[in-house]
């Protein structure tokens, strides 16, 4: 990809530590937001605490920072990157499909706390007649706005629609809602715009409204079966599964020190996958 470097920013930063093998091995690692980068040099990043241990095994961590993830999966694919750190199982399938490629799980790191935001009403019941909910326009993220509403009993779906659901599958809308389908980027202005009253959306967007915690949080996606498949997670080629380096990444993801990291600085808008 020769034009990757129009579309991403590279950050390549090197670790390090003494005490590390003189002949490091570097892992490259394709990132987009936080938990996994962060812009702010004062804040470390969950790559940054697992480094010493890494680099005590012989390895340094480089970053490659795409503002638009959706250049990291091509990325890697195309051998450019090791690994990366930007999506959920089901936009993995959802690239493997349409580009023929075989990318796959190495380690779950979190589940995002994704909900129904209100800064108008407190309690479902008081959602009136044919309200306007804004949700996600992308086929992964509708399914998993409209299975979050199913959940809340706002709509029901077509037996067996899941993960493929869409506007189409809904067979009951007791309250007449009304879905404006937005790009991820646009849902909080949208919400913000229109008085707070209805909308799915990920904590780190509603952070943009300075919404942290349960701050507005009408409803919060429950974790099972299905929704468990939604963890954003350490994805490889396939082939690379048994790597020493998708390996060594892989148990420092898993570690006790990352799973208190994500409760510590990342806990109002996820929870530990393992």
């Amino acid at each position: 990809m020769k034009n990757m470097a129009k579309l991403a920013a590279v950050l390549a930063t090197a670790f390090i530590f003494a005490g590390a093998a003189e002949a490091q091995e570097t892992i490259r690692l394709g990132v987009s937001f936080y938990p996994f980068h962060s812009a702010d040099d004062t804040k470390p990043d969950i790559l940054d605490m697992i480094a010493p241990e890494l680099a005590a095994e012989g390895y340094r961590v480089e970053k490659t920072v795409f503002l638009n993830y959706a250049e990291a999966n091509p990325a890697l694919a195309h051998g450019e990157i090791d690994g990366n750190l930007i999506q959920h199982e089901l936009y993995m399938d959802i690239f493997n499909d349409r580009a023929g490629a075989e990318l796959a799980i190495a380690q779950p790191v979190y589940h995002a706390t994704f909900a129904l935001y209100s800064g108008v009403y407190s309690d479902l019941n008081a959602i009136p007649d044919g309200e306007t909910v804004f949700i996600p326009n992308d086929g992964v993220n509708t399914a998993r706005a409209l299975l979050l509403l199913q959940s809340a009993g706002l709509v029901t779906l077509r037996e067996g629609a899941t993960y493929g659901a869409s506007l189409a599958d809904i067979t009951g809308n007791p309250r007449n809602l009304k879905f404006v389908q937005l790009p991820l980027t646009a849902t909080a202005g949208a919400y913000d715009e229109a008085g707070r009253t209805l909308a799915v959306m990920y904590p780190t967007f509603a952070r943009s409204l300075e919404l942290e915690g349960d701050a507005e949080r009408l409803y919060v996606e429950e974790r099972n079966d299905i929704t468990d498949r939604y963890a954003i997670s350490f994805v490889v080629n396939a082939k690379d599964l048994d790597d020493p380096k998708t390996k060594a990444v892989a148990q420092a993801l898993r570690s006790d020190a990352v799973a208190e990291f994500l409760k510590e600085d990342y806990g109002w808008a996820s929870t530990p996958a393992r």
